[in-house]
């Protein structure tokens, strides 16, 4: 077998694995065991006092102590709740340093090469781009890896001892390395892409993954009326064995011990409730691949092309809607089904799976340019051509603009949510009726389609600061309007309805509110879309006859 098999990988190790930082790595992976084993359980064991109840100890009558409780450390079931703790406790130390550390190693290592100009050289090498990245993947975190490997012995110990299941034990470990592959894969690509935010890029994204891991362990705890569930899968916490009963989460409720997607019950079963989280992490990294694959060796191209970002919002809509749950809670009405907040919940993830596709699929200018004077001779050679041609452009095309591409996804999304209305088993007519008006006439999905409009004018300026625009414009106008609008009385959330409010006094009822709203989003979409217009027809005749004019 030769050595060589992988040169990045190997410089990566070189780079690394200097004998100071190894004999760091295991002191600090050795004294940490320690501590944890030794200091936080070892001293609540030590507390056996003739008063004190301790939660790994039992109390006994004592024969000389006139009948006064005396604690005494069982040796079964008190100590195998001990292992659990200590089972459990290295499972989030694993996972934090895992991901958060491993994450924003490896958005430091890509920035830094971006900003240096060194990774250019990488990008000249015969290497295709999965052994490059990973090599990084596997390189960049070595020392982590050790640290991890070398805590493994006490944590399957502790597991065993504690009578967890070793098939629960495997299945946890099985989805902590795939989770980390997805949350690195997802650090490498925002490390190619985010280089510009200099060295804040790092802690941004290490702290984007532990904000995401605290968030996503609390949500939807009751497990039964949303489909924000299905953030929970991307959370290794969550799959604990035996999580909810140690003694610092005793009672603690994921949110998966009912688990259905699409009325079938996955969490009955490890196997499937494991094979299904492995199968959202495998789709999502699949993308994420995509997008590195196209980033590596020119970066210009957009992260998705067009057609994938189809295939993604068919992929991501069908998983969060079958995570949706449509039974009724025992304590509610049958009639009172939790269609709309099913509802809610998937406007919000879908809403959060427009702006990455906005950001995946939206031109710089450069392509912009290079795309308007393509056009501009087609359209000069043959107008019926050109308009077919300008048809496909916008739908296929790599560098035409993307807002005919988003309201595809819209459309797409739109479609699948009208089965999700048709198909749920509620008992009220009218429960489906008002979810159809609110789909008609949902305002976040007309404002992703502005947010888009934007975002495209704003990467087609001149400026070299466009994308820290564009990005600060999108933010404010998102947060803005529903910031005011609290601020004034108004508790729907509207974006833009700042725009309406002073008017609000004299409209007579809440139909004419939202015909009022639906208007002025689409008047503001379509002088979003001319300017747009506009402007590309100028960059196409002014690029043309720069390159057609003698002379010139």
């Amino acid at each position: 077998m030769k050595l060589n098999w992988n040169p990045q990988l190997l410089r990566e190790l070189k780079g690394r694995l200097k004998p100071r930082n190894i004999l760091l790595t295991i002191a600090l992976s050795l004294v940490g065991q320690f501590i944890l084993v030794l200091i936080s359980f070892q001293t609540l064991l030590a507390r056996v006092t003739l008063d004190i109840f301790d939660k790994y100890c039992a109390p006994t009558f004592g024969e000389k102590l006139d009948k006064r409780y005396q604690l005494k450390c069982l040796p079964d079931e008190y100590w195998q709740s001990w292992w659990r703790d200590i089972f459990v406790g290295l499972s989030l130390i694993g996972i934090v340093i895992l991901l958060v550390a491993g994450t924003y190693m490896l958005i430091n290592d890509l920035a830094t090469e971006e900003r240096r100009g060194t990774f250019n050289l990488t990008r000249l090498t015969p290497q295709s781009e999965a052994s490059i990245f990973i090599g990084k993947l596997l390189g960049v975190p070595i020392l982590i890896y050790l640290f991890t490997v070398l805590s493994l012995p006490l944590h399957l110990w502790s597991g065993l001892a504690a009578k967890i299941p070793l098939s629960l034990i495997l299945s946890f470990y099985a989805v902590v390395a795939v989770a980390s592959v997805f949350f690195y894969s997802a650090a490498m690509l925002f490390g190619l892409v985010g280089s510009w935010l200099g060295s804040f890029q790092a802690w941004l994204g290490s702290g984007a993954v532990l904000i995401f891991l605290m968030l996503t362990k609390g949500i939807s705890t009751t497990s039964y009326f949303n489909s924000t569930t299905w953030l929970k899968l991307l959370n290794p916490f969550c799959l604990i064995p035996n999580l909810s009963t140690t003694s610092f989460f005793e009672g603690f409720v994921t949110g998966l011990e009912r688990f259905k997607w699409f009325h079938f019950v996955l969490s009955d079963n490890v196997l499937t409730i494991v094979g299904f989280v492995l199968l959202n992490y495998g789709i999502l990294t699949w993308f994420i691949w995509q997008s590195l694959r196209r980033c590596f060796r020119d970066q210009s191209a957009t992260m998705l092309s067009k057609q994938q970002s189809y295939l993604l919002t068919v992929c991501f809509t069908v998983l969060t809607i079958g995570c949706a749950n449509y039974a009724a809670p025992a304590n509610r009405s049958p009639y009172a089904l939790p269609l709309t907040e099913n509802l809610f919940a998937l406007s919000l993830l879908n809403f959060l799976l427009f702006l990455y596709i906005i950001a995946a699929i939206t031109p710089h200018r450069q392509a912009l340019h290079d795309w308007a004077r393509y056009r501009h001779k087609r359209v000069s050679s043959s107008k019926k051509l050109g308009h077919s041609s300008l048809v496909q452009d916008l739908i296929w095309g790599e560098k035409s603009p993307a807002v005919v591409a988003i309201a595809i996804n819209l459309i797409i999304v739109i479609i699948l949510l009208a089965f999700f209305i048709l198909l749920s088993p509620a008992k009220v007519d009218e429960n489906k009726t008002q979810a159809f008006f609110g789909l008609a006439f949902n305002g976040s999905l007309m404002m992703i389609l502005i947010y888009a409009s934007v975002a495209q004018l704003l990467l087609f300026m001149r400026t070299q600061q466009r994308t820290s625009w564009t990005i600060g414009t999108l933010g404010a106008a998102i947060l803005l309007p529903s910031i005011i609008s609290r601020l004034v009385g108004i508790y729907a959330f509207y974006p833009f309805a700042v725009l309406i409010f002073p008017y609000l006094p004299i409209l007579s009822n809440t139909v004419t509110a939202v015909w009022v709203v639906v208007v002025a989003q689409l008047l503001i979409l379509v002088l979003l879309n001319l300017q747009l217009t506009r402007q590309l027809r100028r960059a196409g005749e002014s690029t043309s006859k720069a390159l057609f004019t003698p002379g010139k």
